[in-house]
């Protein structure tokens, strides 16, 4: 506090007035110097951060415009349809233009395309509508000659398409040139004949103006010479300079300075007690930022519903790993629920959603040490494990899992069925990349799910070979199904007493595939897995109902996928096919496997009662495979059970399968239900289940499925 009457003892007041006095103002002028250096420090090196993040905004917006380029090389130049039309004797040129000539006016994605032959010469061209009517590649500037020369063993064996940026005649472009083949499989083309599909993009100021606003670069233009600091070079693939890549900084840093200068004279009055303030606001924020920022990348990184990291953190951690060189073994761990489908299907997808919920947190308990569990999206999980013994640790991992879902999910007052395909793929970054591990693991996944689901698969590369075979069958099915080389033969169903033909059971067969007939039970499970048993099932029931229609005095049975039985709309395609067939829905018996009664109880009761509601019998298939009782039995009311082979080819050798076929009898009589035993292939069979009491008899011992042809004479002669 000022005290007057200190004055006395200082020699000179003024003095020390003017000392204190230019002290302060010196402290003052050292603030407001200091809140100035840093000020002019912070915007500096703000401006600096934002001239290196545009610069490689810039660099990602060209290269995102070449992978777009490669893009559409790849959707018009990897087509069935493009491989018959430019390997032609002769060029289809009106072809040619409607479907590539004419897209520069549709969509502006590119304004050039050029099909060349083997000595990459031009067969056909069309340049922004028009024709192109040169012939070697001078128009193209030496970016796409490099491309050539440095991959033209790649692009002669159409195992890659590349894309690049040249100078042509007409300026700067974006280009990509690809092998035209097929979708799937080899180019059929055995001598020297090639043909490359070329697209050019050429660069513009729109173009730089477009790309500009979508990575938010200001001013994006490109110069001839370099003019300004704030630049990068564009290169064509040959490495030589096209021109320099220039835009107009934002200067974030001078935004700030200019915005916080008002405020300095304020901070330096206020000294250091708002400078303390100021410091604690300016922590607080920075703070929130940073939490803020953490939180932002967490959500990134998590997965919405089950809270498990994501399909991107878990690649990232497998990156983390090479980048640090990790040569441990890393372990991949590939789970795929089975059912779920039907679950969000029948129950809702809120059911689902819970579901996943309660099946991820149970799977976070049984991650190993230092392994990292993630969802990869819908149905998926993943967890990933490195070290010397994660491949063990991996394989036990995936055993609790399967042992776990073998039992019921408790979900609310809900009790579902569920289980899980899994696949393990183990190696070392050394030998091959994330990606590629996550590959392998896919495979051994689907073989898991096609071999019987609810099992456990190494991957190895006989899996590989089985996944090709598998999408060549896929192929197959796709074109078989349209060229109609599959055909429907016919089992007869015998009355076990008089043993005369009362039915017959329709069963697809494919004879007529061009590489040789395939076994149902080896195209069946393809069939259903990709989707094509809904377009299978529906050819054998149509052509089942049309063979069948004239044959009054015979029922038809026709076995009915999990797949298609799943189908919302099953019913009302049966119906379709009754009308459009004109088949009386009274001779139509439809058999479903007891497995999928029991996952599914809710939508198989409601599809049996529309169907029966069609006026179509409902059977049972496969009977004593599963988890037979008399509660789903009476439950489902079927008309018929079919007893299966495994249990009614014994009881000729077997009491104990005697004793169950006779139980059984009784239960299904008592019920009012048809008992048929399949599998019946000896004389003794025969009389062991009349006696039993079975209703009707099916098997090899009366006859094996057969065209429809050789039933029919079958049917006349046990008629005369």
């Amino acid at each position: 506090m000022f005290n007057p009457f200190s004055w006395r003892n200082i020699p000179s007041a003024r003095t020390l007035f003017v000392m204190t006095f230019m002290a302060g103002i010196g402290l003052i002028v050292s603030v407001v110097a200091l809140l100035y250096l840093s000020l002019h420090l912070i915007s500096s090196k703000a401006n600096e951060i934002d001239e290196r993040r545009t610069a490689l905004s810039v660099q990602g917006a060209i290269q995102t415009s070449v992978n777009r380029i490669r893009s559409l090389v790849i959707d018009n130049g990897v087509w069935d349809d493009a491989v018959r039309e430019v390997y032609r004797p002769h060029l289809d040129t009106q072809w040619l233009y409607n479907t590539w000539g004419a897209g520069y006016k549709i969509n502006n994605l590119y304004d050039g395309t050029f099909v060349l032959d083997e000595q990459f010469n031009v067969l056909w061209g069309a340049f922004r509508s028009k024709l192109f009517t040169e012939h070697d590649l001078t128009f193209f500037g030496s970016g796409l000659w490099a491309l050539i020369r440095d991959h033209i063993q790649l692009l002669q064996s159409g195992k890659e398409v590349y894309a690049g940026i040249t100078q042509t005649r007409d300026g700067v472009a974006f280009i990509s040139i690809g092998l035209v083949r097929p979708m799937v499989g080899r180019l059929e083309i055995y001598d020297g004949t090639r043909r490359y599909l070329v697209i050019t993009r050429h660069m513009d100021a729109q173009t730089f103006s477009d790309l500009g606003k979508t990575f938010q670069i200001k001013d994006l233009r490109l110069s001839p010479k370099n003019t300004s600091v704030n630049s990068v070079p564009l290169r064509d693939s040959a490495g030589e300079v096209l021109g320099y890549l220039s835009w107009t900084p934002r200067l974030p840093g001078a935004e700030a300075s200019r915005a916080a200068a008002s405020n300095i004279f304020q901070i330096a009055m206020l000294a250091s007690g708002l400078i303390l303030v100021f410091i604690v606001l300016s922590s607080a924020g920075l703070y929130k930022l940073a939490r803020g920022e953490s939180l932002a990348r967490k959500i990134a990184l998590t997965d919405w519903l089950s809270q498990l990291p994501n399909r991107r953190a878990l690649i990232e951690n497998i990156e983390h790993l090479g980048a640090m060189g990790d040569p441990d073994t890393i372990s991949v761990v590939f789970i795929d629920l089975d059912g779920f489908k039907d679950v969000n299907d029948i129950y809702g997808h809120d059911v689902g959603d819970r579901l996943i919920v309660t099946i991820a947190q149970t799977l976070r308990e049984k991650v190993p040490t230092n392994g990292m569990l993630a969802r990869m999206g819908g149905d998926e999980f993943a967890m990933t494990l490195s070290g010397p013994w994660s491949v063990e640790n991996a394989t036990e991992f995936a055993n609790n899992v399967l042992q776990y879902l073998n039992h019921p999910v408790r979900i609310g007052k809900r009790t579902i069925h569920i289980g899980a395909s899994i696949g393990i793929a183990s190696g070392t970054l050394l030998e091959c990349s994330s990606s590629e591990l996550f590959r392998r693991a896919d495979i051994a996944m689907y073989h898991s799910k096609i071999t019987g689901k609810d099992r456990l698969t190494h991957y190895d590369a006989a899996l590989n070979s089985a996944r090709e075979r598998q999408l060549l069958i896929e192929s197959d099915i796709r074109d078989g199904l349209e060229r109609e080389e599959f055909d429907v033969w016919y089992q007869p169903i015998v009355d076990a007493r008089s043993q005369m033909m009362v039915g017959i059971e329709a069963l697809a067969r494919w004879p007529r595939r061009p590489d040789g007939e395939l076994k149902p039970d080896e195209f069946i499970p393809i069939a259903e897995t990709s989707g094509l048993i809904y377009s299978l099932g529906q050819f054998v029931l149509r052509r089942a109902c049309s063979d069948l229609q004239p044959l009054e005095d015979l029922k038809l049975s026709v076995n009915i996928s999990p797949a298609q039985f799943r189908d919302p709309e099953f019913e009302n395609k049966v119906s379709g096919v009754l009308e459009t067939c004109r088949f009386p829905a009274h001779r139509l018996q439809l058999e479903v496997t007891e497995t999928y009664v029991l996952e599914n109880p809710e939508r198989a009761r409601s599809a049996i009662d529309n169907l029966k509601a069609l006026g179509t019998a409902v059977a049972l298939d496969d009977f004593g495979t599963g988890y037979s009782s008399i509660g789903y039995l009476r439950r489902f009311n079927f008309d018929t059970i079919k007893i299966d082979k495994s249990l009614a080819g014994m009881v000729d050798d077997d009491e104990q399968a005697s004793a169950l076929v006779s139980g059984t009898i009784r239960i299904a009589s008592a019920l009012g239900m048809l008992v048929v035993a399949e599998g019946v292939e000896n004389e003794k069979q025969v009389k062991l289940l009349k006696q039993a009491g079975c209703d009707q008899l099916q098997g090899y011992y009366f006859s094996k499925p057969m065209p429809l042809h050789d039933i029919l004479q079958l049917r006349l002669q046990r008629l005369g």
